[in-house]
């Protein structure tokens, strides 16, 4: 595995930077929520019933103690404190985690990779809300790296957990490859050399804004022997469809009508010119977020497994 691999990579960073913007446009979260089969469902009801889910997957009630891989804003962790639960974040964006310790909740500024020693079997259960497609990018499926790396964060995971805990389980939610995996060479080619092939021009646009190369369906299940057990799986594609056309029209309104979103957008641009147009593009115009969870047979499907 290369050495690298111990540094997140660079788009992955600056996507969860660039972030922090998101907020001003109405947009906290950064995964599907749960709209059981209602599109009108208030987006942040969604969302909550979504955090509830994988809280109630883990048995997480009053002293529990939970650790967030990817904490994001920290709205999870802030509905775990509601019951009780001993929260626990990680996250590599530094703006994240300053963020989320003014809400004063207990958040580091930490790959996953890096986890200390003296953490070891410290939680009861552990949720991974929509960071582990971060964790592979598309460099590694070309060097065949993919599995280990996954093998390693259930490794790192089965640690954490203390033995002793009557939880000890993992709720996770993955976009996968749908029927299709995308050659990774394809992801890694610029986006306006493929004009003519929808797949390699939208997942490069998705790479290069937001980095990671999904799994495909039953891989994990695959890289988790030895250490857990899938318990459930259950599919929430249209979710997340429903969620990212309504992350679209919010960007949208935001990026034409709210001064403050333009002005911080601008700053950005000017910081980071390239990754900022490729972030934006997926929900104006090009719109390569929505596109892959979109008709009948979707490039990408989400999954909510718990382990």
């Amino acid at each position: 595995m290369r050495k690298d691999k111990l540094i997140a990579p660079k788009n992955v960073v600056n996507l969860y930077d660039i972030t922090g913007i998101t907020p001003l446009a109405g947009i906290q979260d950064y995964t599907e929520g749960i709209y059981n089969g209602d599109p009108s469902m208030d987006y942040g009801q969604a969302q909550k019933n979504q955090h509830n889910y994988l809280l109630d997957e883990i048995g997480a009630e009053e002293g529990f103690r939970l650790l967030d891989v990817g904490c994001g804003l920290g709205t999870l962790l802030e509905t775990a404190e509601e019951r009780g639960v001993i929260g626990t974040g990680i996250t590599i964006s530094e703006d994240q985690a300053e963020r989320c310790r003014a809400k004063g909740l207990d958040v580091h500024l930490l790959n996953y990779r890096h986890i200390p020693d003296e953490w070891t079997g410290r939680f009861d259960g552990i949720i991974a809300n929509g960071s582990i497609e971060h964790f592979c990018q598309p460099e590694d499926a070309l060097e065949g790296v993919q599995n280990d790396i996954y093998i390693e964060m259930f490794e790192i995971f089965h640690k954490l957990l203390d033995p002793k805990s009557v939880s000890q389980r993992v709720a996770s939610t993955v976009a996968h490859f749908g029927e299709r995996t995308v050659d990774p060479k394809k992801i890694l080619r610029h986006p306006f050399l493929q004009v003519f092939d929808p797949e390699g021009f939208y997942s490069s646009i998705l790479h290069r804004g937001y980095g990671g190369y999904y799994p495909k369906k039953g891989q994990l299940r695959e890289c988790a022997k030895g250490h857990f057990k899938l318990i459930r799986e259950v599919e929430g594609t249209e979710d997340y469809h429903l969620t990212s056309e309504h992350w679209a029209d919010k960007y949208k309104q935001a990026l034409f009508s709210d001064k403050e979103f333009q002005k911080q957008l601008l700053r950005h641009l000017f910081n980071r010119p390239m990754h900022t147009i490729w972030t934006a593009s997926s929900f104006v115009g090009l719109q390569a977020w929505p596109w892959q969870f979109r008709g009948n047979n979707p490039p990408a499907r989400l999954y909510r497994h718990t382990w």
